[in-house]
């Protein structure tokens, strides 16, 4: 009897387990500072990179790299919102320039074969009714970029952000994103970035308790059976 409860306790605590590594929450964690909120500035921008740790700047400055959401000129009139918390990040030419630049990181604890999701949210300056940016994998996929387009819109500073998602399919265990702009005329806002598992890939963790339950019910039955041999 003994035994047989220590088999219940383990496959519980296994079915816990399992649950907790494909909640969203943990699969999120494969981008490290994807809401860019790791440092938090006091002015209204920074062009520090040691402000955005985890993430690899390249190209053209612009008019900053890390931005906080409130009011960026004119008295206060025209503010600046992030796509999710207080702090997003832009790439782009800056201010009625065209520059090309570039945002990575390298992705550890991927799954050969494994298809994933790239979650993120992008916003037009404003300047300009929409802008692009391209999705991408310099290493580790053989996925190819993909360009997403930002919603159009004719208020300043990133107010408007919609919310993308990029497949891609790990070629390695280890892969370095990327998002870049090329000759693009202002900043582009980034933020909100994560990756999980595709949905079609993984089972729920909703869907491990019933299975749970079927092996615990397998095992009391056997647990029957084996008393009444012995009888």
């Amino acid at each position: 009897m003994r035994r047989f409860v220590q088999r219940v306790i383990g496959l519980a605590a296994l079915a816990l387990v399992l649950a907790a590594i494909m909640s969203p929450a943990a699969r999120a964690g494969l981008v490290t500072n994807g809401s860019f909120e790791a440092v938090q500035i006091t002015t209204e921008f920074s062009s520090n990179p040691g402000d955005i740790p985890s993430w690899t700047h390249t190209g053209n400055p612009g008019d900053a790299l890390l931005w906080r959401a409130g009011p960026q000129c004119c008295g206060g009139t025209n503010t600046a919102k992030a796509g999710n918390g207080n702090q997003f990040v832009t790439m782009g030419g800056g201010f009625d320039s065209i520059g090309s630049a570039a945002w990575s990181q390298v992705i550890n604890g991927l799954t050969v074969g494994q298809t994933y999701d790239v979650d993120f949210m992008i916003a037009s300056e404003g300047e300009t009714s929409t802008q692009n940016v391209t999705v991408g994998f310099t290493t580790g996929s053989p996925t190819g970029p993909q360009t997403f387009t930002s919603i159009p819109t004719s208020t300043l500073f990133w107010q408007n952000w919609g919310s993308e998602q990029y497949s891609f399919v790990a070629g390695a265990t280890s892969a370095t994103l990327q998002f870049s702009v090329t000759n693009q005329r202002y900043d582009v806002g980034l933020d909100d970035v994560s990756i999980v598992p595709a949905a079609s890939s993984v089972p729920e963790p909703g869907n491990l308790f019933p299975l749970g339950a079927t092996l615990l019910l397998g095992l009391f039955a056997a647990k029957r059976n084996r008393s009444r041999h012995t009888c």
